[in-house]
């Protein structure tokens, strides 16, 4: 099996976070929530999520960035 960076979510604000774990599933993949770095001034976590291939990936990406996507 070939190893993919992880794909970083930044600023996931918790009101998203079973959007974020429906998403995520949809792709076979897996996450894990971080408190984001000291000098970020956010609310939310990052995400650091892992998919069994580059397609998933891909589309991962592509359907989190979809604005009003459900």
């Amino acid at each position: 099996m070939e190893e993919f960076e992880p794909v970083l979510v930044r600023n996931v604000r918790h009101s998203d976070l079973e959007r974020l774990c429906k998403s995520v599933k949809t792709y076979a993949g897996c996450y894990v929530l971080k408190e984001p770095s000291a000098e970020a001034e956010s609310s939310g976590l990052d995400a650091h999520c892992w998919f069994p291939s580059r397609d998933d990936s891909v589309l991962f990406q592509l359907q989190w960035s979809a604005p009003g996507h459900d």
